[in-house]
């Protein structure tokens, strides 16, 4: 197995891989296969979102991985991001949760808010993952949801243990300046 990945270290102490695999664009019949060989190898970051549609197979592999005793779930730094039609406060919790049960966690390393762009909530029982419009080549619908109210939503789960670590993803400093 190849040596550790170099890490940083986050603002709350956390040592973050610097060295990671993406998951976007893994088919759901390869991912977990993919992500438990990663595991063989050495990786230890995985970047995953909801919106990529194969967190449950990527769970499969990591518990396998975990249950073949490959790794600790602690020396695991996963990371989830937050999908666009959860940006009001009281949608962000229930969307890691759904994260969470589709990784078979209890926890993520990093959760992200993944776009800075609020859409009009979009319940799982309807599509999941959601997606950036309901319908294929059907508009996207934005709604006015404040960073601010947002970020105090993902502030709560780190209080609640549901995420270690939290931040923004694709967003220029400058929109978050205050």
């Amino acid at each position: 197995m190849p040596s550790a990945s170099p890490f940083i270290t986050l603002n709350t102490g956390a040592q973050m891989p610097t060295v990671g695999m993406g998951l976007w664009k893994i088919s759901k019949d390869t991912v977990a296969d993919q992500v438990y060989e990663a595991i063989k190898l050495g990786y230890r970051l995985f970047d995953s979102a909801s919106d990529y549609g194969n967190e449950a197979e990527a769970g499969q592999g990591i518990s396998r991985a975990i249950a073949d005793q490959l790794v600790t779930r602690q020396e695991l730094f996963i990371t989830s991001k937050l999908w666009c039609t959860y940006h009001q406060r009281q949608h962000v919790k229930p969307a890691l949760q759904r994260t969470l049960q589709d990784l078979n966690l209890d926890y993520v390393d990093l959760y992200l808010i993944h776009f800075p762009i609020a859409l009009k909530h979009v319940p799982f029982e309807t599509k999941y993952p959601a997606g950036w419009s309901l319908e294929e080549n059907g508009p996207v619908i934005s709604e006015n949801t404040p960073y601010q109210e947002t970020w105090e939503g993902m502030e709560e789960l780190v209080m609640e243990g549901l995420a270690k670590n939290i931040g923004v993803s694709n967003l220029p400093g400058a929109m978050i300046y205050d």
